[in-house]
């Protein structure tokens, strides 16, 4: 019976369950037995809403399962697809795909971004469907030749929940000959359940030379680059164990085969050589001895050095794969972000695009022209009313709506018109208030505050003029000492009073007392317009305090403050307002129920 190329060999197959029957096939068709353990297990994310496919000019699939996850979704738009492998390519032509953009060598982003189509892709959209993280050469380099790139992640890599004990077991019996990784990810995944000495212990077969990368920084030495597909990664099984099997029977050829036409010469003892050959042999011993327990010692410390630097190179990798992990859900988390704003501006466009196409349906009849235009009202009026409180403005639109289903007197519309009319009169039982007159009033207040008397002004007292008249008739001396003593009188002032005195204040602070009462009075201005009626009440009772404070009570221009005052502070700025969406969700049902007709 023929020997076939992996006759008795254990090959370890760690591509994802969907995607391992066919490399399993090629390796028991060469004669081996292949061990399936996914490294790496794909859950598919929930569906996002899709972009609008139709204005982009390319869907490039970096992956066989971003074809699983995502073509049935996207291949009804009619858009050109390229892949990144013949792997995917093949995945895409399965599922109907006809013209796939594809290198004809190679399996990455860089192959692909060697093809003439993608040089000059100035002003096009391409949409990349993938996993989620990955590499960004592929949308950074389109970037960077003039393209616009979105992206489409369709599913998550994650560590496999599979039993790993039994794949232990036959490694430990010596059953597995080769390990095939088909990405990066694996292999990480691959090192975190097995550990790298137990892959340093068999060849490891990989489909990209990043993926060897990866395994060296590691530490594994024996590897293998094979191709992208399956039969490269066969093929490579193959050669690898044909040689070493045409190698192992080199060797025993070689050591079976003995010297011919030579006969053994017959020892001549001679005493002397004797000796010198025993002494000889004792000294080489003894410096052999030298010489190999000095290279022992050297084994050693290289072997500490090697381990010490490999737990640093772990401890680094570890380091460097949680902050990679924390990069990647901050990504996430400005991906979804960026998915949510997408998600509006879609849902923005598409209102923009229904009312374009309410303008240009001029085909219409009359009817549903008018429930349109009544529609397009009575929503401008909601929104004005909900974030802008505007009462006036939703009312004029619930009039006019009345007033038009009025003029055409139809029977159909009765039901829409009770609806318009119950939100017309729960709009009308509104309390009115004048914001425009009591802002105006509390603009006078604020600029009346410098006009307004201050309760404590000091002012120095001044002799009478007849007495500064008999003072002139004095002698020098005289009036010399009668100025001195009126300056050291003036010095001190003492004063009984029976109530607590307002703070005497200098100019320049009573400057600041007028400019911060100015300023309450502007900031209760601003609430008034905000309809903030916490901070509206706040901000005029520390007005009310300050001029009772600070302000002379008996002037007339204070005491008619303060009562503007007590009036701005007792009127109600703040109240529920209701909505008018029994006005809008009655013409929206007509409009459905007529659409639902037939005919």
């Amino acid at each position: 019976m023929e020997r076939k190329p992996l006759q008795g060999r254990g090959i370890v197959v760690t591509r994802p369950a969907a995607q391992a029957e066919r490399l399993a096939a090629l390796v028991s068709a060469a004669g081996g037995r292949p061990f399936l353990f996914p490294a790496i297990e794909i859950e598919r994310l929930p569906e996002r809403p899709l972009p609008r496919l139709e204005e982009f000019d390319l869907a490039v699939f970096v992956s066989p399962t971003a074809v699983e996850c995502a073509f049935e979704r996207i291949k009804h738009a009619g858009v050109p697809v390229a892949a990144v492998g013949s792997g995917t390519r093949r995945a895409l032509q399965a599922l109907g795909a006809r013209e796939v953009l594809a290198p004809e060598t190679g399996a990455d982003s860089e192959a692909l971004l060697e093809l003439p189509e993608l040089h000059e892709v100035a002003g096009k959209r391409i949409l990349i469907v993938r996993g989620e993280g990955g590499r960004e050469l592929l949308a950074d380099t389109l970037a960077a030749r003039g393209a616009r790139t979105e992206y489409l992640e369709c599913y998550r890599r994650m560590l496999p929940h599979a039993d790993i004990a039994p794949l232990i077991a036959a490694w430990d019996r010596g059953e597995i000959d080769a390990v095939t990784v088909s990405s990066t990810a694996s292999l990480d995944n691959l090192i975190t359940l097995l550990g790298v000495p137990r892959l340093s212990a068999r060849p490891l077969f990989v489909n990209h030379a990043r993926v060897a990368e990866r395994a060296r920084e590691v530490g594994i030495p024996e590897l293998v680059v094979a191709g992208p597909g399956d039969e490269e990664t066969a093929e490579a099984l193959v050669a690898y164990f044909a040689s070493r099997a045409m190698g192992n029977r080199q060797e025993d050829t070689q050591e079976n085969r003995q010297p011919e036409g030579q006969a053994p010469e017959s020892p001549r003892p001679r005493r002397r050589t004797s000796w010198l050959l025993l002494c000889a042999v004792l000294l080489s011993a003894a410096l052999a001895t030298v010489f190999w327990l000095d290279a022992r010692q050297r084994i050693d410390a290289t072997q500490q050095e090697l381990a010490r630097r490999l737990r640093d190179i772990e401890a680094d990798a570890r380091e460097a794969r949680s902050v990679a992990r924390q990069s990647e859900e901050a990504q996430r988390d400005t991906r979804a972000k960026l998915v949510q704003l997408e998600t509006r501006l879609a849902e923005s466009q598409s209102q923009q695009l229904a009312l374009e196409a309410l303008y240009q349906e001029l085909s219409r009849n009359r009817d549903e022209w008018q429930l349109a235009e009544i529609e397009q009202v009575l929503a401008i009026a909601s929104q004005q009313l909900q974030l802008a409180g505007n009462v006036r403005a939703a009312l004029l639109a619930l009039q006019l709506a009345e007033q038009r289903l009025a003029r055409a007197d139809r029977p159909q519309f009765v039901p829409i018109r009770r609806a318009l009319a119950r939100d017309i009169d729960r709009l009308k039982t509104l309390p009115t208030l004048d914001l425009g007159g009591m802002s105006m009033r509390i603009d006078n207040l604020a600029a009346q505050v410098d006009t307004l008397p201050l309760a404590f002004d000091e002012r120095a007292e001044r002799s009478p003029p007849a007495k500064e008249a008999a003072a002139d008739e004095r002698g020098f001396w005289s009036r010399l000492s009668a100025e001195v003593w009126n300056e050291l009188r003036q010095l001190v002032v003492v004063r009984q009073v029976g109530n607590a005195e307002p703070p005497l204040l200098p100019p320049s602070q009573a400057y600041f007392v007028r400019e911060n009462l100015r300023l309450r009075l502007l900031s209760a201005r601003l609430s008034l317009l905000a309809r903030d009626e916490a901070g509206y009440r706040e901000d005029l009772r520390r007005a009310q305090l300050w001029i009772q404070r600070y302000f002379d009570p008996r002037s007339k221009q204070t005491a008619a403050a303060l009562n503007q005052l007590k009036q701005l502070s007792s009127t109600t700025v703040s109240f529920e307002l209701p909505s008018i969406t029994e006005s809008l969700e009655a013409v929206r049902g007509y409009k459905s129920r007529r659409e639902r007709q037939p005919g």
